[in-house]
């Protein structure tokens, strides 16, 4: 959490340091923005808990078509999202098995951190309102392309036998089963550059019959200096 804090305020200083040169008319048609949210994870396998808090990021460019002086446009762009899912209770043994599981850790094991990480390019595509006194509504969908995954589990060593005793930090990346792409709803209201954001995944995180049936709910704030 410390370190999406800390990359979410220098973005912040770094995108709102890069729009002051910006000439009003370009900043009428680009859009940059930083998305810092938590995904609340749906549907998942009985007994299997999750974090409170499963942080993600996301930022984006955008181009914006103004649609008149009504107020009304319509952008599309690119965007980077990480997302996160933390397991209480479980973990994943095997990121190449043919089908994958989030196992419980046997009892008496002392898990301190266990997240599965996926990373996505994204297409984001939205109608947006902006109100005289600069309040915005923004409605649209967002298609991504799977670009990364990985696990880490820390905390006891343990076999099937349970805990060995000693503490432990094992890494693996390129999960298989994963959906390669990913699609969903996302609306923002605001005010100015501070705006509250809701996403909304329309497809599973696993290919079906090959995974949990989980997707998440992310909510948050998006700050977006222009």
């Amino acid at each position: 959490m410390k370190k999406a804090v800390i990359f979410s305020l220098l973005a912040i200083i770094g995108l709102s340091a890069f729009a002051q040169p910006v000439a009003e008319t370009t900043m009428k048609k680009i859009s940059v923005g930083y998305d810092l949210y938590t995904s609340i994870w749906m549907d998942m396998p009985t007994g299997i808990k999750t974090r409170t808090i499963n942080q993600g990021a996301n930022v984006f460019l955008m181009y914006n078509h103004l649609m008149g002086d009504n107020g009304f446009s319509f952008a599309g762009g690119l965007g980077v999202s990480s997302e996160n899912l933390y397991l209480k209770n479980a973990y994943v043994p095997n990121v190449k098995s043919d089908s994958i599981a989030f196992t419980p850790v046997p009892s008496g094991v002392k898990l301190k951190r266990s997240k599965v990480n996926v990373t996505y390019i994204d297409i984001p595509v939205e109608m947006r309102y902006v109100t005289k006194n600069k309040m915005r509504f923004t409605l649209g969908m967002k298609f991504g392309f799977l670009i990364d995954s990985k696990t880490k589990i820390k905390g006891d060593a343990f076999d099937e036998d349970g805990s060995l005793g000693y503490g432990s930090t094992e890494k693996q990346k390129d999960m298989n089963q994963l959906e390669s792409t990913r699609f969903g709803v996302q609306a923002r209201i605001g005010y100015k550059w501070v705006h509250a954001y809701a996403y909304y995944s329309l497809n599973k995180l696993f290919v079906a019959n090959k995974g949990p049936e989980t997707y998440p709910i992310s909510v948050g704030i998006t700050f977006m200096p222009f």
